[in-house]
This record gives C-alpha cells, structure tokens and sequence, in this order.
C-alpha cells in the first residue's frame, strides 16, 4: 500500500471523548440518550502515534468500516 521508498509519519486527525459519572459508572447522555461526545481543542494528541508503524494501521472506508 505505501512505497517502500519512501518514508512516512503517522498523525492524529480525529479524536472524541466522552464523560464518566464516576458514582454511577455511567457514560453522560444527550436528552435523546445518545452517549454525549466532546473534543479538546489545541490539544497535541501527536503522542498517541508514537511506537506505530505505518503497517500496524488499516485503511478505512469511506462508511467508516475497516477494509
């Protein structure tokens, strides 16, 4: 999949958090129940790439599915 000739780095291009009633166990919810999501912004989440390699990773497609 990548050329072996070449040389690559691995970044981070989204991530999302969610919160934790720490008395119930609980993930915090949307009025409709929906798990509710947060982000950090100015956040380097560069770190979470370190120690992988380019053939530790698996494409995605465009649904959202690993192919």
């Amino acid at each position: 999949m990548f050329d072996p000739d070449k040389s690559y780095s691995i970044g981070v291009w989204d991530l999302t958090f969610y919160v934790i009633d720490t008395e119930t166990d609980e993930p915090i919810t949307n009025e409709d129940g929906t798990v509710k999501l947060f982000h950090a912004d100015n956040y380097d989440y560069s770190y979470l790439a370190d120690g992988l390699d380019v053939d530790d990773l698996g494409e995605l497609m465009e649904t959202g599915g690993i192919a």
